[in-house]
């Protein structure tokens, strides 16, 4: 069991979960985990890719998994889609944000339908990725865009029920 189920109404933040990021940019890796750091988030575990990040699910009953959706050889959508429907997962219901440079609907729309929780698009900054972390800690069973305008403000958008 992780060390918290995020399904559970419990009075924790994001502060005591466990973290898994995928990305097969390492400068993008390096930019997430030192905005998590800032946060003071716990190091988390990282993996350059959807194959790495099975093993490392694999391993380890995560609280929250943040991948990147374009990566090759396997892709966000495809790991989300292994995550939810593994039996070999440590946690396959740890929540789940999807983030990527490009705000592709269709990719977004089959990520959701997929199960995760959330979709951030980069670049990261410290307001929407706490924005996301929040959302994800007090998550529906609504999939949220996490959007941050030219100007700073973080908007929330609810999209569809989540197909978990």
């Amino acid at each position: 069991m992780a060390k918290h189920d995020p399904a559970e109404k419990a009075d924790f933040t994001a502060e005591d979960w466990s973290f898994l990021i995928v990305d097969d940019n390492p400068s993008a890796l390096a930019a997430l985990r030192t905005l998590m750091m800032v946060l003071g988030l716990a190091p988390p575990l990282e993996a350059a890719g959807g194959a790495e990040a099975q093993d490392l699910v694999r391993q380890h009953e995560l609280d929250c998994i943040i991948t990147d959706l374009r990566m090759e050889p396997m892709n966000g959508v495809e790991f989300v889609r292994w995550l939810r429907q593994s039996n070999e997962a440590g946690n396959p219901t740890a929540r789940v944000l999807a983030i990527s440079a490009y705000r592709d609907a269709e990719e977004i729309a089959a990520v959701a339908r997929e199960g995760a929780d959330a979709f951030l698009a980069k670049p990261l900054s410290l307001a929407n990725l706490r924005a996301a972390l929040d959302v994800l800690v007090r998550q529906s069973d609504n999939f949220t865009e996490i959007v941050q305008a030219p100007n700073g403000t973080v908007n929330l958008v609810a999209g569809p029920l989540r197909n978990t």
